[in-house]
């Protein structure tokens, strides 16, 4: 079997099961590899690369069944709702990341010392392949939870239960690929004033560790973006250094091995400001707190972009026209030697970092690092959520100019539907 990094999977609990699976077979050419159906839930593993996403559809939302599935949770269930007051969910999520452990029960000594809720306990599960042990933790963040899955050396197509799914069957007939690669980021959208308290979480329960974005980022506010009258703080961290405490993320393996999460939260807004802050304005449709967008490699961005909109994926908003002008970032395309028309063509997104080669007197030598990148527009029928292709040339952060970015491409497309509205 394919072997796959730290994380094991990106969860969605989709409304509509097979309407989600359709999106994400005939735009993005995943694959449905494997199946799992109950009187629960229909379930669906989709693969592309080294990139697994499970998507789940509720049939009821029984809480006996549910108590006795080991993969099924009801999203829509938060921990304020009265248990005896089930409901089904009315709105999609991508609401779970799953993490491969080496030692589950090192993970789970250390989850009980923080008092962290358990939404599934330990089981050990078994079918004629092998044996897994899991359990799913809720994270101190809106509807999101984390499935750890020890595996040791289970050999089935996903896990016990799921029925392998025949190539004439998997649904991906296009012959474009998007030439999406592995995960590369995932980004939490959070409640104002919280996202220390978010860090703090991660760091005592999965050994996470916050790093600096970067060299303008303080330590204790963030790193802090504005436009206009309204503005967010981001603060990231990652868990590939932290293989310590049962995570399967080597620091000598590659970046396909790692996991950067990056946690936002908005700012109080100018008093008087009319417009409406892109971490708010996505809170207040998803309902909380909960995974903003989800970051896919790409080694080839530009072929990606133009396979991807060739399939009918839309993107968000492009930058204005002055974005490739000498008074946007013109001399940072050429310095690195991107071509111009390209990118504004696609409507791509660059990021530089300066790397210093060496720090002796007589030679401080400067290499120019950088990245690119472009957003989708939501991806599910009845959440926020949505899609970042990102490809790497040597930088390995997250630069100002990259999260200004992402800030300034939602913000732009956030004013201009909300001026569409207006006008109608």
């Amino acid at each position: 079997m394919t072997s796959f990094p730290c994380v094991h999977h990106i969860e969605i609990g989709a409304v509509n099961g097979p309407q989600v699976v359709e999106t994400l077979t005939s735009q993005f050419t995943f694959r449905v590899k494997a199946r799992r159906q109950t009187e629960l839930a229909d379930q669906w593993l989709l693969l592309k690369e080294n990139s697994r996403i499970l998507v789940t559809s509720l049939k009821t939302p029984d809480l006996m069944l549910i108590k006795n599935d080991n993969f099924v949770i009801n999203w829509a269930t938060s921990s304020d709702q009265p248990s005896n007051t089930p409901t089904l969910p009315v709105k999609d999520s991508v609401f779970n990341v799953a993490f491969e452990v080496r030692n589950i029960d090192f993970c789970i000594k250390r989850l009980n010392q923080q008092a962290i809720t358990f939404t599934k306990p330990l089981h050990t599960i078994h079918d004629s392949d092998g044996f897994i042990r899991t359990c799913t933790v809720k994270s101190c963040v809106g509807d999101i939870h984390h499935t750890l899955i020890e595996r040791n050396g289970y050999s089935g197509v996903f896990l016990p239960g799921f029925t392998s799914v025949s190539d004439n069957e998997s649904r991906n007939k296009s012959e474009t690929d998007p030439m999406l690669e592995y995960f590369d980021h995932v980004a939490l959208a959070v409640d104002m004033g919280t996202s220390m308290a978010v860090i703090g979480w991660y760091e005592k329960c999965f050994g996470m560790k916050r790093f600096l974005i970067n060299s303008e980022e303080d330590k204790d506010k963030g790193l802090v973006l504005s436009t206009n009258d309204v503005g967010l703080r981001l603060r990231a961290m990652e868990y590939w250094k932290c293989s310590e405490v049962g995570l399967l993320a080597p620091e000598e393996e590659g970046a396909e091995n790692r996991l950067s999460l990056v946690v936002a939260e908005g700012l109080s807004p100018v008093p008087g400001c009319q417009e409406e802050n892109q971490i708010t304005s996505w809170l207040r449709q998803h309902g909380g707190p909960g995974i903003q967008h989800l970051a896919f490699t790409s080694s080839d961005i530009k072929q990606a972009v133009r396979n991807l909109a060739k399939l009918g994926v839309p993107f968000a908003k492009p930058p204005p026209p002055a974005y490739y002008t000498k008074e946007g970032r013109l001399d940072d395309i050429k310095g690195v030697g991107e071509n111009v028309d390209d990118l504004r063509t696609n409507g791509i997104l660059i990021d530089t970092e300066a790397e210093r080669l060496h720090e002796s007197d007589c030679d401080k030598s400067i290499q120019m690092t950088y990245l690119l990148q472009i957003f989708t527009k939501p991806l599910l029928p009845s959440d926020p959520f949505f899609l970042e292709i990102i490809q790497r040339k040597g930088a390995t952060g997250f630069g100002s100019g990259n999260i200004a970015a992402l800030y300034r491409s939602i913000q732009a497309y956030i004013v201009g539907e909300n001026n569409s509205k207006q006008n109608m």
